[in-house]
């Protein structure tokens, strides 16, 4: 098995334990519940040991090879650990955004530990000395471009005194291209806005003005419009990712890769759950579904009206009825449906419509078994992030309708990526990571943003949908 095979296997293991985890940790779970989870556990970590003896093999291979004069393939870099002379080969120029990120921070954990043995090599010279010579090139320029616009001096190191390095603001595509593959929010296509001095305001109407055909003579028609503000206020996101100090002796194409996996889901998926669900305080958005004027519909209602006569087995027409009532609950609103509309729910509830069957095995949604599904002729878009155990009942999740042509992104400054060897890090199970004490390195990326709403009309959301969960069955 190759080793891109059984990293696929290690995601598929991990992801495995992360829902088994959710069914032990749930109100009703049973002692098989949780045997299960450490099951899952146990398969996970089995398969990071094979993952683990396949890279080091690789190493391995790559430094025979070097050995008996053959070239390194791909982005392979042959290195002594002693830090003394290295065998650039010749990387992949064009590179994709979290291949940047992740490049951006492997370098500077590596001048970490040239630091730290009383040598300063800046991480732009490590990343030249390993075949990257034109990215460097690259970096040097977006700086120039950024010191020109702001009227500053450039700093032909890019290497300000905590270690750190920025990615500038005209670049930002790069962060977009490094998160979207497990961020939803970003793959439903926001406006972008920058957020001048960490801030965006502008007014909104509220109510529309009057329009009309008037005869000759006529009066012309007054509208008295009414207005209130889009304000947003640039929100910080961190993402930490600790490694061993023995990984920093691997080249940067090996570290790079390790790193790419752990900061997408980090940083991902927790600005996915913010953006849907963020509280709205002064250090978290206000999520797109927690807005007072969205349209809100109640899956678990009863009576006359209600959306399902059985909240946990609804009839196909009662699917139906549902997904048009949201549609329509925006286009009433007169925004018109474009291919900007995009649905948003978790797997429990794709899999529950892609599987559903006629009474002759006929699958009812067949365009939801596509590789781009879509679902009432609009895109659907599945993340982990909605839950399948929310609600009192833990076995409720949420289905969204939204417009993200009324959608506004605001990102401020770059992505920062910062090193330390020394910092104490709680990583929220009561006990502190001492890095210098256990010999690991914390590479931590920041970035800055916020989010709001042109129309709050613009966005649909069906709560307590308790078909499609495991539980209810």
């Amino acid at each position: 098995m190759t080793l891109a095979e059984l990293r696929a296997k290690l995601k598929a293991a991990h992801e495995a334990a992360k829902a088994a985890r959710a069914k032990a940790t749930a109100d009703a779970a049973t002692e098989a519940d949780r045997a299960a989870y450490k099951d899952a556990l146990g398969a996970a970590e089995q398969a990071l040991a094979l993952v683990k003896d396949a890279e080091r093999e690789e190493a391995l291979e790559a430094a025979t090879t070097g050995a008996a004069g053959g070239a390194a393939s791909g982005a392979q870099v042959l290195e002594r650990n002693t830090g003394g002379d290295r065998v650039p080969a010749m990387p992949d120029e064009k590179m994709t955004g979290i291949q940047e990120v992740a490049l951006l921070g492997a370098a500077a954990a590596k001048s970490r530990v040239f630091a730290g043995n009383g040598t300063f090599k800046s991480p732009l010279e490590i990343m030249a000395d390993e075949g990257y010579e034109r990215f460097v090139d690259t970096l040097k320029q977006r700086a120039m471009h950024k010191a020109a616009v702001r009227g500053q001096k450039f700093n032909s190191t890019l290497t300000p005194a905590d270690g750190g390095i920025l990615l500038p603001t005209p670049q930002s595509s790069t962060i977009i291209g490094f998160l979207r593959p497990e961020n939803t929010f970003l793959q439903g296509g926001p406006r972008r806005v920058p957020l001048v001095g960490g801030q965006f305001n502008q007014p909104r109407g509220a109510s529309s003005a009057t329009a009309g055909y008037v005869g000759e003579a006529g009066k012309k028609p007054v509208g008295s419009p009414t207005f209130n503000n889009i304000s947003m206020r640039s929100k910080k996101l961190a993402g930490i990712v600790m490694v061993t100090m023995e990984a920093l002796s691997w080249s940067l194409a090996d570290l790079r890769a390790y790193l790419e996996d752990d900061l997408r889901s980090t940083i991902a998926q927790n600005m996915d759950l913010a953006c849907y669900f963020g509280v709205g305080d002064a250090n978290t958005p206000n999520g797109l579904l927690k807005r007072t004027g969205v349209n809100r519909f109640n899956a678990s209602a009863t009576g006359a009206g209600a959306p399902f006569a059985n909240p946990k087995a609804p009839t196909v027409a009662e699917l139906d009825a549902v997904a048009t009532r949201m549609i329509l609950a925006i286009t009433d609103a007169n925004i018109p449906a474009t291919a900007r509309f995009a649905w948003t729910m978790n797997y429990h509830l794709m899999r529950y419509l892609a599987d559903a069957r006629g009474a002759n095995g006929q699958p009812i949604y067949p365009e939801l078994n596509q590789v781009e599904p879509t679902w009432k002729g609009f895109r659907v878009l599945v993340t982990t992030q909605f839950p399948n155990n929310g609600g009192t009942t833990t076995d409720e999740s949420t289905l969204a309708l939204i417009d993200w042509g009324n959608v506004l992104y605001g990102e401020d400054e770059g992505l920062t990526v910062k090193t330390s060897t020394e910092a104490s890090i709680d990583v929220g199970t009561g006990t502190n990571v001492l890095l210098f004490q256990q010999n690991m390195m914390a590479i931590l990326m920041e970035m800055r943003h916020d989010i709001a709403l042109q129309r709050d009309a613009a966005v649909s959301v069906l709560e307590h949908a308790r078909w499609g969960s495991l539980s209810s069955s």
